[in-house]
């Protein structure tokens, strides 16, 4: 089952941004690839999270708060890392999850 995964391991970002020069909302989306990851690892999670900043970073250029005209790149940026997250199939959650955790010696 981990092989299926990792075939089709790659995550569809979508995020609905305010875009202040447009004055609509925008729909954007990013791919972030994860498969070959070991998110359990520490190693592994903080390569994913690069992964999803540097998408981040692509789509929260001009991201306003909504209803907002504040430029708001903080919360764009959450948002995609969150949806993100949420993306992640349910084991490959879990195991993001773990590499997150702090290490107990």
């Amino acid at each position: 089952m981990k092989t299926l995964a990792s075939l089709a391991a790659v995550l569809l970002v979508a995020a609905v941004l305010l875009v202040a020069a447009a004055g609509s909302a925008s729909a954007q989306e990013a791919r972030v690839r994860w498969g070959d990851l070991d998110l359990s690892s520490a190693a592994g999670a903080d390569a994913f999270d690069a992964r999803v900043g540097a998408a981040a970073d692509r789509m929260c250029r001009d991201a306003r708060r909504p209803g907002s005209r504040i430029s708001d790149r903080a919360f764009c940026r959450a948002a995609v890392r969150d949806e993100a997250v949420r993306q992640l199939p349910g084991a490959a959650r879990v195991d993001y999850a773990l590499g997150r955790r702090p290490f107990a010696a």
